[in-house]
């Protein structure tokens, strides 16, 4: 049995470090050009994958040499890709990723292979928690999801990137929602980013569809919000100094249903997986930048030793 399954997309991300973002219409030059494994639920199974879940990873790449080396890359990262499929005549998955001398991020995706993902035979074999994003096809995760609830297991969906508003029609079938303060925003319908806890508290109820259901909002150093109908936990983040930003929402995902498949509280898994995500951004790349579980045991024994377990 594992204990997590997540579906996702696979990327290869071409990651460009600049001084400052381009604006409209300027051109501007690259100080260095790299390649990564890329793509939000490869980003969310290797972080999951470091921080000691057992669990299995559906996903599809292209054909040729990219979609090798991306599987490659899965392996190299400890990720199983017995049910990453290859899709024929198409491209893998690409980002292009702009990353500036704050750490702040440009991204631009092109789908390739993973606007094809299929699930041949519904999955009922048993997990925990069942985990998946918005870079792959809705009714695939529909699916997914529809056949692991029917097996008893915990729902979890990153509702990000926030540009398929089809995709608010899986929040029933959640039990815990992802969101960062401008996917909030965008679901909830306004124009600017809420400004403090007690809107982002208020945003967040209207999209709760069940009273068991939590909504987890990320807010960056500002740390993270569980927000149910009758309950608001806080999560503050650990002080850091950004290098790279790409990536910390998926460490942040990948860290917290690790630990809940681990049996893990959702406040305790919410604290580890905050200090995860600090990790990450201290970091290059976004899969490369994942911490293992021992580098977030450190930090939490640095902070305070007795609470350090497992």
């Amino acid at each position: 049995m594992s204990e997590l399954a997540i579906l996702g997309s696979v990327n290869l991300d071409t990651v460009m470090r600049v001084t400052a973002l381009p604006r409209p219409g300027e051109t501007i030059s690259a100080h260095s050009v790299e390649q990564f494994l890329g793509g939000k639920g490869a980003n969310q199974a290797v972080s999951a994958a470091r921080s000691g879940a057992d669990l299995t990873f559906h996903a599809c790449v292209g054909e040729g040499a990219d979609g090798a080396w991306l599987v490659s890359e899965l392996q190299a990262h400890s990720v199983p890709t017995e049910h990453v499929s290859i899709v024929p005549g198409e491209a893998s998955g690409r980002a292009y990723v702009c990353v500036d001398e704050a750490g702040e991020n440009h991204v631009i995706v092109a789908a390739g292979a993973n606007a094809r993902l299929e699930i041949d035979k519904p999955d009922r074999s048993p997990v925990r928690i069942v985990l998946a994003q918005l870079e792959t096809p809705i009714e695939t995760t529909r699916a997914f999801f529809q056949s692991h609830i029917e097996s008893g297991a915990r729902t979890v969906l990153n509702a990000a990137p926030a540009v398929q508003a089809a995709g608010e029609t899986l929040f029933p079938l959640v039990d815990i929602l992802v969101v960062n303060e401008s996917e909030l925003a965008y679901y909830t319908g306004i124009e600017t980013l809420p400004e403090d806890i007690e809107e982002i508290t208020r945003l967040a109820r209207t999209l709760l569809c069940r009273k068991d259901q939590v909504i987890v909002v990320t807010c960056g150093a500002a740390g993270a919000l569980a927000i149910s109908q009758t309950r608001l936990d806080v999560t503050p983040a650990r002080r850091t100094r950004a290098r790279d930003t790409t990536g910390s929402g998926d460490c942040f995902c990948g860290a917290l249903c690790a630990r809940l498949a681990m049996g893990d509280t959702l406040a305790n898994a919410m604290r580890y997986a905050s200090i995860a995500a600090s990790l990450s951004v201290e970091r290059d790349g976004a899969a490369a930048s994942m911490p293992t579980r021992e580098d977030v045991q450190l930090i939490m024994f640095e902070m305070n030793p007795e609470e350090v377990s497992g």
